[in-house]
């Protein structure tokens, strides 16, 4: 099981934005077909100013299948789940507010090995 994230910082009502940093890990270094792999993300903006519509975007391997009901956030906002037409689904975490210089937080999901 490997991950990889990718932030953007696309803010273009200020000079100077915000810093995101987003670590994904899993519960596991290995899996096999039908195991159970839960994955955290931290997200923190290391700051100068707030970062406004924040969304963190996961999209998942064919190898991935999402536990339905398995995600969890700290933050007030919505999760949607979308088809990425490559046998699996793009999971988008959407916050409500915006996210002050030097808080974070953190989001969790199941996913199982297929």
């Amino acid at each position: 099981i490997s991950a990889s994230a990718i932030t953007v910082i696309d803010d273009l009502k200020s000079d100077k934005p915000g810093n995101l940093r987003i670590v994904k890990v899993a519960d596991k270094e290995t899996a096999e077909v039908g195991e159970i792999v839960t994955f955290t993300i931290r997200y923190d903006n290391l700051g100068p100013n707030e970062v406004a519509a924040v969304r963190i975007v996961d999209n998942l391997t064919p190898r991935l299948e999402y536990v339905e009901d398995s995600a969890t956030s700290d933050r007030s906002g919505k999760l949607v789940v979308q088809d990425n037409g490559e046998g699996s689904l793009v999971l988008i975490w959407e916050f409500e507010d915006n996210l002050p210089d030097k808080t974070g937080g953190v989001v969790t999901f199941q996913a199982r090995v297929r």
